[in-house]
């Protein structure tokens, strides 16, 4: 598709309470000088009823709202409230304690992650069928402006297109775009939006421990999760256990050199697909070495600037394939190496111009009722780090990236965004990140990830002193319990599950195809290829989109 405070949040209510009693027999007009109320004490002590979830995607697993301020630097004034959901450890007589989880974004929504994989409910990431669900009382979190969480982030955004190579002609709009998008989420959530970031929803997350009844936490994370994951252990050192951050973000350069990665990533990717597509020319017709087969796609896109096609499968009425969805799509279809001979047939229709099988579309799967991403959320947290204002220096990067770096996301995380223009400074500075005091976790990191670029991974695990698991050759995102990653899985259990030190390793990414359909014509699964690809064209500006 996985901000910065400094705020004490130990419990002290007991010990408090025993010593005014203490005090106050022996000294009744007397105060310890030196005790402290617990600021966040009515949070933290707070009740929570649970209740069986009410939204039919969420059967099965019981939810509550906990409250939280919505400035922790004022708890009296006005609150949160934080949607959970829970799935109890299936062997309680094992059970160490709560999991907490995030699934990324930033703005992606979390409570069906304590959930079991079901496509047909619209669950394709969960971990209800893993290992630890049973050790665990799985917590699933609407991070604060999302989801069932209160207030929520309201402002309507569209997604800007994504256009990997803008022209100089398109740069006008895009920055225009940008400051509508800033100027409707100033006008709807203007209030409350500079407390929507990621340290505060690290508070969060400790006063969801601290009224569950738990001493400390266990963490798991994806994608923007993994900085999140992170950011608590920072600042909540001996709160934190076990943690597991997968496919970090890096953690310097918060928020916008952590987008830009993303254009060179989806190169390196290309770089390895245009070969093993070169390799069976006799199949695709596309060019018989690398340098041939992106000349063939270069000239596809050429030709879809001119004549966009308006016969692809899955198309919304009216709209169009053009060169943009094309560009994009190559460089979306070069990641998954496991799936080559699926995408290439589909590329092989657009190259060659020739007419899809009437069979090609794939049914559009049903929303389910449940928001899985708050955009207005992602802006805001995007805006807890400051953003470059010269406009100027937008658009130099953005020539250059169409240039070098044409396929995939290209020069679209490079343009303009609405927190260059954003209304309100950063309510505080960045947490700075390490670790002192809570164990080491684990860091996973695929070699091609194009979500969250794999430098990021040994970056993150230098700067916690942890452990690093790379996937290789894989530009997949989500590693842990993902179909094919057993070796993935399998250490992350040993360490979460069975209480193994966490280690470094290697795991193997996904095999590629070994051979090509010798008719791409006949090759099954190109109507979801096609579907997939305009998907990833909606999620592809948040760092998540796990995908199985």
């Amino acid at each position: 598709m996985r901000g910065a405070r400094t705020i004490t949040t130990s419990t002290v209510g007991v010990l408090t309470g025993a010593l005014t009693l203490t005090l106050a027999a022996a000294v009744p007009a007397a105060a310890d000088p030196t005790a402290s109320a617990d600021p966040l004490a009515e949070f933290h002590d707070q009740e929570v009823v649970w209740a069986p979830c009410e939204e039919p995607i969420l059967a099965g697993l019981e939810c509550a709202d906990v409250q939280a301020p919505l400035d922790y630097a004022n708890p009296d004034g006005e609150r949160v409230t934080i949607a959970i959901s829970r799935e109890r450890a299936a062997d309680p007589e094992r059970r160490r304690g709560i999991l907490l989880t995030n699934p990324g974004g930033p703005g992606g929504t979390g409570r069906t992650l304590p959930l079991a994989d079901d496509p047909e409910r619209g669950i394709y990431y969960g971990l209800g069928d893993e290992r630890v669900a049973e050790v665990y009382d799985v917590i699933g979190m609407d991070p604060r402006g999302s989801g069932a969480s209160t207030p929520r982030m309201e402002c309507e955004v569209s997604q800007a297109a994504i256009v990997p190579r803008p022209d100089d002609a398109d740069f006008s709009r895009i920055t225009r775009e940008a400051i509508a998008a800033e100027r409707a989420c100033q006008q709807a959530d203007g209030a409350t939006r500079p407390y929507m970031t990621t340290a505060n929803t690290a508070r969060d997350m400790d006063v969801i421990r601290a009224a569950l009844g738990e001493e400390r936490l266990n963490y798991f994370g994806v994608s923007y999760g993994t900085y999140l994951g992170a950011v608590y252990g920072s600042l909540f050192p001996d709160r934190l256990d076990r943690s597991v951050l997968d496919s970090s973000v890096h953690p310097d350069g918060i928020w916008r050199d952590v987008f830009t990665r993303m254009a060179p990533a989806y190169t390196a990717n290309v770089e390895r697909y245009t070969p093993w597509i070169a390799e069976r020319d006799d199949v695709y017709g596309m060019g018989s070495t690398p340098e041939e087969v992106v000349a063939t796609f270069e000239e596809t896109s050429r030709r879809l600037r001119e004549n966009p096609r308006d016969d692809v499968p899955g198309l919304p009425p009216g709209e169009t394939f053009g060169t943009a969805d094309f560009d994009f799509a190559v460089g979306y279809y070069a990641r998954f190496q496991s799936e080559w001979d699926v995408s290439a047939s589909v590329l092989w229709y657009l190259v060659h111009d020739e007419p899809f099988p009437p069979s090609a579309g794939a049914a559009a799967a049903e929303e389910p009722e449940y928001e899985s991403f708050n955009a207005g959320l992602l802006i805001a947290v995007q805006c807890e780090a400051e953003w470059p204002d010269r406009i100027s220096g937008y658009y130099r990067d953005m020539r250059e990236v169409r240039e070098e770096h044409p396929f995939g996301l290209g020069a679209y995380q490079h343009q303009p965004q609405p927190c260059t223009f954003a209304s309100y400074d950063p309510v505080e500075p960045l947490v700075d990140l390490e670790r002192d005091g809570h164990p080491a976790g684990l860091v996973i990191a695929g070699e091609f990830d194009a979500n969250t670029a794999y430098d990021g991974g040994p970056a993150m695990a230098e700067r916690l002193d942890n452990p690093l698991i790379t996937v290789a050759d894989d530009g997949g995102h989500g590693f842990y319990s993902m179909p094919g990653m057993s070796c993935v899985t399998d250490a992350v259990d040993a360490y979460l599950v069975d209480g193994a030190a966490p280690e470094e390793a290697t795991c193997p990414g996904l095999p590629r195809p070994s051979d090509a359909p010798r008719n791409p014509a006949e090759t099954a699964g190109v109507g979801e290829a096609l579907a997939g690809v305009r998907q990833a064209m909606t999620d592809a500006y948040a760092l998540s989109a796990v995908r199985r």
